[in-house]
């Protein structure tokens, strides 16, 4: 088995090969375990999140196994690189749409709502396309030597450019959870909103990091830990979204359902439960500008006191805590 460091390749395992194969490993892994939970757990298929989620998880797959098929030269170059840059545009704008899928829910803004939907369609169209006509010139053609100089620096271009693209979208949802926090009281809505923040900045710390290596020059690392930095970062996403589609599933509820539902959600990640995503959940505009339509009914509800009652639902296994 043959493997590549930089453009040399050599014969034997080495640091590198190692770290390639095991990051292949486990993003493949979140990438399977994604798709069937995203699957069997969605009643909705039609939804924005559904669709963005299942395409980015999807796209885990062709992005490694491309890779691997260059890195460890299975294949021609040319398969092996149609084969990656498949999943690498289905896993770079496939989780940008999955943020703002869901942006609605907290920003009542129609045009910014609309700018960044534009931005992310604007962006795929002048990053992906330049970048992935340079990487075949750079191999094939007679200008070779000129491709391989213009993807020098269309690499860059384009990571700084899709970074900057989920720094926006990352910091509009902290900007709205920090306001958020400010007005509502209820605890489980706030500890929603918290690990909300604390994903987005996670979020924002992996682009950093894999902005690092790409300005380093350390492109096999770069491409090895941009797969395994996202299919973290889905996972991520696919956990805080849901929990925040249950809230506002929970603020539609008639107040008969409020004892049961109000101020808490379900963990997905902890229950066998399925959350049904509303392919067109909009959040009506509540009398306080800053607040949420769904987060207003919840912070309104007049019901008992009910944050340390602690019930068993339908399977026995099953704990459901009022947070």
């Amino acid at each position: 088995m043959t493997a590549v460091t930089g453009d040399q390749y050599f014969d034997d395992w080495n640091g590198e090969s190692i770290v390639v194969v095991t990051a292949a490993t486990v993003s493949l892994y979140n990438s399977f375990e994604l798709l069937l939970m995203v699957v069997s757990r969605f009643k909705e298929w039609r939804s924005l999140l559904f669709i963005s989620l299942v395409v980015a998880s999807f796209g885990v797959i062709p992005y490694f196994v491309g890779f691997m098929m260059e890195y460890f030269q299975w294949t021609v170059y040319w398969a092996a690189m149609l084969v990656s840059t498949v999943g690498w545009v289905l896993l770079i704008t496939g989780q940008s749409v999955v943020l703002y899928s869901r942006l609605g829910l907290i920003l009542n803004n129609p045009t910014i709502l609309k700018a960044v939907k534009w931005m992310i369609i604007v962006d795929a169209i002048i990053f992906h396309i330049p970048t992935t006509v340079v990487q075949f010139g750079k191999t094939y053609g007679s200008q070779q030597q000129n491709f391989s100089h213009a993807l020098f620096y269309i690499e860059k271009i384009q990571m700084t450019g899709f970074c900057i693209q989920e720094f926006i979208i990352s910091g509009l949802y902290l900007w709205k959870t920090v306001e958020l926090l400010r007005i509502v009281s209820k605890k489980g809505t706030r500890r929603v909103m918290i690990e909300l923040f604390i994903i987005n900045i996670i979020i924002i710390i992996g682009d950093i990091a894999l902005l690092v290596l790409e300005y380093s020059g350390q492109r096999v690392m770069e491409r090895t830990f941009k797969g395994f930095v996202y299919s973290v970062k889905l996972k991520l996403e696919f956990a805080i979204l849901s929990k925040l589609v249950d809230l506002v599933q929970s603020s539609q509820r008639n107040l008969s359902h409020a004892l049961a539902d109000v101020d808490t959600f379900v963990d997905v990640s902890r229950t066998g439960t399925t959350s049904t995503v509303l392919s067109t959940v909009q959040a009506p505009r509540s009398s306080n500008n800053e607040l949420p339509g769904w987060m207003a009914k919840l912070e309104e509800r007049s019901v008992p006191h009910v944050e340390h009652i602690e019930r068993k639902i339908s399977d026995p296994f099953i704990t459901r805590k009022e947070v």
